[in-house]
């Protein structure tokens, strides 16, 4: 088994980052599942403030931030401070 490492970011340093446009998750069902998770980890962050980890793919590696969804669009996923995740680049998120 090939150990993978997980850089743990702020929610700043997400700017800086690069993502490429291809889906990470293999299947429809795993992006329905992804679609889900996001939704909820959005209605828990907008009515009672609490964070989710994201854990997501940029061309520097695996990352995961501890963070609050504002919002999710067909696209991507809305962080405080306009910050944007690609909705393709994200592997889980664990609520």
């Amino acid at each position: 088994m090939e150990r993978v490492k997980l850089n743990v970011i702020d929610k700043e340093s997400i700017k800086g980052l690069q993502f490429k446009s291809a889906e990470v998750l293999p299947d429809v069902n795993s992006q329905k599942i992804r679609a889900n998770e996001l939704y909820r980890g959005m209605l828990l962050g907008n009515a009672h403030k609490s964070k989710v980890k994201i854990i997501f793919e940029s061309i520097a590696g695996l990352n995961m931030v501890n963070t609050t969804i504002w919002a999710t669009t067909d696209k991507n996923v809305v962080l405080k401070g306009g910050l944007l995740i690609p909705i393709c680049s994200i592997l889980e998120v664990i609520c």
